[in-house]
């Protein structure tokens, strides 16, 4: 789990952070190209349904469920984990081969619903960056970004200090401990690591509205959402 998503975009940079989530399965130091989706199926993985990642404003997670029958598998997933989090190439090859694929999801998400929430969600969120900073991002951006730009989000925000590693399953804690300290434990801070922000909306007190229609819209929905003002991180996380 990362710590960064669409909300830490620069202007050169929209759509990117869901880029980079798609690159990590272009190749990396220790799997060329689509060898590491190749890799993970033969594992047993299917990918889209078990093996799969996914982008948002604030963090972006991968999930990678791993059989532990044959010896093995459980230091194969390790090592594309730790080859996620820190060592992928981003050819630039493979770069121009991801922008049709991500332009093709921005033309199927661009439905009824997409349009219509396109309409209210700026209206929603005025006052602060998840109003300009939409997950699928800008699709002329996405044709023609050089290839630094996105390399740069990636070496800004793909780090320790605001990477989690999540294990759940039936395996020895130790061992699994011993495993994170072997595969990241070669893993250094950036110097002069950009400050992670978070965004805040601007205090207002008057009701905000947003009507969208769609003459392909399948269905009637109305929402009431109560901003609480003041917070930048959840509620409901307990302290240990």
């Amino acid at each position: 789990a990362v710590n960064a998503g669409s909300i830490l975009e620069d202007e050169d940079q929209l759509g990117l952070a869901h880029f980079t989530e798609h690159m990590l399965f272009n190749g990396t130091e220790n799997f060329e190209k689509n060898e590491i989706v190749a890799f993970l199926q033969d594992m047993g993985l299917e990918f889209g349904g078990d093996l799969n990642a996914s982008t948002s404003f604030d963090e972006t997670i991968y999930i990678l469920p791993t059989p532990t029958d044959k010896e093995g598998n459980l230091d194969k997933a390790m090592q594309v984990l730790s080859d996620w989090s820190h060592r992928a190439t981003m050819s630039g090859d493979e770069i121009d081969k991801e922008r049709g694929v991500i332009l093709e999801e921005i033309r199927t998400y661009r439905g009824a619903s997409d349009r219509m929430r396109n309409a209210t969600w700026p209206v929603i969120f005025r006052g602060s960056r998840y109003a300009e900073r939409f997950p699928l991002g800008d699709a002329e951006l996405i044709k023609t970004f050089p290839y630094d730009v996105i390399r740069r989000f990636y070496k800004d925000w793909y780090r320790p200090d605001l990477t989690a590693f999540i294990a759940v399953g039936d395996f020895d804690a130790d061992e699994m401990e011993a495993k994170v300290k072997e595969y990241f434990g070669d893993w250094k801070m950036p110097e002069n690591p950009r400050e992670r922000t978070y965004s805040e909306w601007a205090d207002f007190t008057e009701t905000r509205v947003a009507v969208a229609t769609d003459e392909e819209a399948t269905g009637n929905t109305i929402e009431l959402a109560y901003v609480t003002p003041g917070t930048t991180k959840p509620e409901n996380t307990v302290e240990s």
